[in-house]
């Protein structure tokens, strides 16, 4: 499931909740290089500016970034080896819900200028539990990007991708009978989520290997992830007719087993160039 090298004549983008960018450095440099995504979105890099470290870590590789944080929690990210250009983040973007954390930005990048595309890399809020004032601004969050969303599609290609903390089904959880009561799983959240991709998106590693597929990315630190006890939350979800273009998806196991990883798998997902050019 894995990426084992580059996919030169493949628009590759990877989505990485990385559970703090400066931990994960080594990590991510082994990734970059092995997998060489064109894009890359990260989730809670938990840094208010990007290290040194980390902006040499780029540079080096031919990497652009924007990013977006403030202390030592949220902030998120998008790295791409094309030109980035129409930034736009929390706290800039018109959206009380949306602006309130740094969970939020996109730009636009592609190869050349007959394929651009906005990219979206999000971290939704978690919830925290059913009734808490956070489970309330999780479901307007949704609600919100997916009226962003709508906007987006519009306007040309979109793909959005990171850490949805939203299981989409049952088949996405280990075992139903172990989040009864908890967040991730309510019918609520799963309907915010069905919105967003309602507004004109398609879930590309769902729409590749079916709904049943119980392909995770997340598992708790400890025994959990030899025994697959996980949960599919982080996505990659592209416009129609991209999605239409998509040759398969990997889940990244060689950095999730290495030591000190985050809980997270990196999620990846091919896109045939050629094919986009000709829609």
């Amino acid at each position: 499931m894995s990426p084992l090298a580059p996919a030169p004549e493949r628009f590759r983008v990877a989505t990485w909740n990385v559970n703090s960018l400066r931990a994960r450095l080594p990590a991510l440099e082994r990734f970059l290089v092995r997998a060489r995504p064109d894009v890359i979105c990260f989730q809670e890099t938990k840094a208010a500016e990007l290290a040194l470290a980390s902006s040499a870590l780029f540079d080096g590789l031919g990497y652009n970034i924007t990013a977006i944080g403030h202390g030592a929690y949220n902030g998120v990210a998008i790295a791409s080896v094309h030109p980035i250009v129409g930034e736009v983040a929390s706290g800039a973007i018109g959206s009380e819900l949306l602006d309130r954390e740094p969970r939020l930005i996109s730009c636009v990048t592609g190869p050349d200028p007959a394929l651009q595309v906005r990219i979206v890399s999000v971290y939704v809020p978690h919830g925290r539990e059913v009734g808490h004032w956070h489970y309330d601004y999780k479901l307007g969050f949704l609600d919100e990007l997916a009226a962003h969303v709508s906007r987006w599609v519009a306007a040309g290609h979109v793909i959005l991708a990171g850490d949805i903390n939203v299981a989409p089904t049952n088949s996405d959880i280990f075992h139903p009978d172990a989040f009864v009561g908890l967040t991730h799983v309510t019918d609520p959240e799963r309907e915010a989520w069905e919105r967003v991709l309602a507004a004109g998106l398609v879930d590309i590693d769902s729409a590749r290997w079916g709904p049943r597929a119980r392909r995770f990315t997340w598992w708790n630190h400890g025994l959990n992830y030899s025994r697959n006890l996980g949960m599919r939350i982080d996505v990659i979800a592209a416009d129609s007719e991209l999605a239409a273009t998509v040759d398969t998806t990997w889940i990244d196991h060689i950095e999730r087993g290495a030591e000190r990883p985050s809980d997270h798998a990196a999620l990846i997902a091919d896109f045939n160039l050629e094919a986009a050019r000709s829609d």
